[in-house]
């Protein structure tokens, strides 16, 4: 099944004996790789073990390896390579960029149809039961071509790091690209994998600071009159929550360069670390983005802690998945709750305790 070849950085021992190389490693094909992700998706970073997949997606310039979708309506593309592949960094990249080039053409329904056909759970079925937002936020982003990519491959070099923080670093927040090095081994019945992840990073610091893509970039002084001209309510709203969130140290910070203005709100965590708890995103409809993956630096105790306020007060956040996940999730939450003065107050609440850390009694 496994190929043998030359050097592996794993060893392996019966108890009381000696180190030895694994007996077998490696993958006789591609299609090996792409099971192994089809069948748990969850190896993928930020990908729960909730998600679907399909292999194969046909599209008109040929077939996506690996599709994913997850209970919070985000889509994740993977292309698979072997590193005996010729050309591999660039065939790699230019292939998983291609289909999701083609991805983001489909309506909805068209995709669903694709799907389908490649035996994938009906979409309809999967988002039954999950709060309507997981369905809105799965069409928005195909809408908007905002997915992961992952490039998955057994071995990873040099050059195919420096794309990809390449690409993160100068492409807008609406692309995440990822690099995952499956390093798979086999000896006496038992098979290892050594998962390693490349350019989260890079994605995070990009989806955080604005990145250094082209285009129109945002500043949080776009956010009020675009709310204002279509909801004063809101925009009233979002300025109190603001206010109250100064109170307690945060801060006002950046924009992206999406089609609508957005605004980060960053702070200090309890535990030093510079965390980004929230991100308000202009659009229809106008969203509250929860950034527990922007805030991994307030220590497990402290997210979990301001997970549980949040869903307390009254944010339809999935306690489940975004656990499931390690926290590296950025949900998002209708910004007309904010308007509620009671749940915005909790909110406002739960953000101090991150910041300031528990009160004792």
């Amino acid at each position: 099944m496994l190929l043998t070849s030359a050097t592996v950085d794993i060893r392996v021992r019966q108890q009381g004996g000696k180190w030895t190389a694994p007996s077998s490693y490696g993958y006789i094909n591609e299609a090996e790789l792409q099971q192994i992700l089809f069948d748990q998706p969850s190896l993928i970073e930020g990908v729960s073990s909730r998600a679907i997949a399909v292999r194969e997606l046909t599209m008109s310039v040929g077939r996506a390896d690996v599709v994913m979708i997850d209970t919070d309506g985000t889509i994740t593309i993977v292309e698979c390579k072997l590193a005996a592949g010729p050309d591999i960094r660039r065939t790699i990249v230019g292939q998983v960029l291609d289909y999701a080039a083609r991805l983001a053409e489909l309506t909805p329904t068209v995709f669903a149809e694709h799907w389908q056909r490649r035996g994938g759970q009906p979409l309809d079925q999967f988002f039954d039961g999950q709060p309507e937002e997981s369905r809105r936020a799965f069409e928005a982003n195909l809408e908007a071509g905002v997915f992961t990519l992952v490039l998955a491959v057994d071995s990873i070099n040099t050059d195919l790091r420096r794309i990809v923080r390449y690409l993160n670093m100068h492409t807008s927040a609406g692309m995440r690209l990822l690099a995952i090095e499956l390093r798979r081994a086999e000896h006496g019945g038992t098979e290892i994998l050594v998962p390693t992840v490349y350019g989260s990073e890079s994605a995070d610091e990009k989806d955080a600071r604005g990145g250094a893509g082209v285009g129109t970039r945002w500043t949080p002084a776009d956010v009020d009159p675009w709310l204002r001209e279509r909801d004063v309510e809101l925009a009233d709203a979002v300025i109190a929550f603001t206010e109250d969130l100064a109170r307690s140290g945060l801060r006002i910070q950046g924009g992206g360069a999406g089609a609508h203005p957005s605004f980060s709100i960053w702070g200090t965590a309890a535990s030093g670390v510079e965390i980004a708890p929230f991100s308000v995103y202009c659009g229809s409809p106008a969203s509250l983005s929860c950034n527990f993956q922007w805030t991994s630096g307030a220590g497990e105790t402290a997210l979990s802690r301001f997970l549980d306020d949040l869903v307390a007060a009254g944010a339809p956040l999935k306690p489940e998945v975004i656990r499931d996940a390690t926290y590296k999730r950025r949900p998002g939450i209708p910004l007309d709750l904010l308007k509620d003065p009671a749940r915005r107050s909790a909110i406002a609440a739960a953000t101090q305790r991150l910041t300031q850390g528990a009160p004792t009694g």
